[in-house]
C-alpha cells in the first residue's frame, strides 16, 4: 500500500470520527452554571481542529509526487519503539500519577511534570529543552484556559500553604 493511500484512508477515517464527535458535542446542553464558552465549546473546538487536520492530510496526500510502497520490515525503524506496549503502559502510569497529583499540586505544576516526563519517556534527552518545556507548558496552558477561556483549573494546596 502506498503512503498516499495510507494518508487518504487515515484522513477519511479521522474525518468521520471528527464529524461524529462534533455531532455528539453539539448535543451537550448548557447548564445554568455554564460560562461564556459553554459546555460544548471545547469539545466542538477539538472536533473542528481534528477535522481541519484530516482535510489538510487528505489534500496533502494528493500533492505528493513520489510514490513509496510500504512494505513490512523485519528491522525496527529508527525512532520507533521496540516495545509499543511498554510505551503505552508507561504513558498510562504517567497519566495515573498526573491524576493523583493534580488535586495536591494544582494544574500548572502537574501539567509541567506530565509534559516533562512524557517527553523523557518519548526519548527527549536534551535536559535544557525538556526543562524549558516543563517550565513553560503549565503557565502557557493556564493562560489559555484559565485566563483567556475562563475555564478555571485546579490550584492545588498552594493557597492553603501560603496563606497559613
Amino acid at each position: 500500500m502506498t503512503d498516499q493511500r495510507v494518508d487518504r484512508i487515515t484522513a477519511l477515517v479521522g474525518a468521520a470520527l471528527a464529524i461524529s464527535y462534533l455531532l455528539y458535542a453539539r448535543g451537550i446542553e448548557d447548564s445554568l452554571l455554564a460560562d461564556s464558552v459553554g459546555a460544548n465549546g471545547v469539545p466542538m473546538s477539538v472536533a473542528g481542529v481534528l477535522l481541519l487536520a484530516c482535510v489538510a492530510l487528505f489534500f496533502k496526500s494528493w500533492s505528493k509526487n513520489e510514490i513509496k510502497v510500504i512494505e513490512p520490515k523485519d528491522e525496527q525503524e529508527a525512532g520507533g519503539s521496540e516495545h509499543p506496549h511498554r510505551m503505552a503502559l508507561g504513558l498510562l502510569a504517567l497519566l495515573t500519577v498526573y491524576v493523583t497529583l493534580l488535586p495536591f499540586l494544582g494544574y500548572v505544576v502537574s501539567i509541567g511534570l506530565l509534559v516533562g516526563s512524557v517527553a523523557w519517556l518519548a526519548g527527549a534527552r536534551k535536559r535544557v529543552s525538556v526543562l524549558m518545556c516543563m517550565l513553560t507548558a503549565g503557565p502557557v496552558l493556564w493562560l489559555l484556559f484559565d485566563w483567556a477561556l475562563e475555564i478555571h483549573l485546579p490550584v492545588g494546596l498552594w493557597p492553603v500553604l501560603f496563606n497559613a
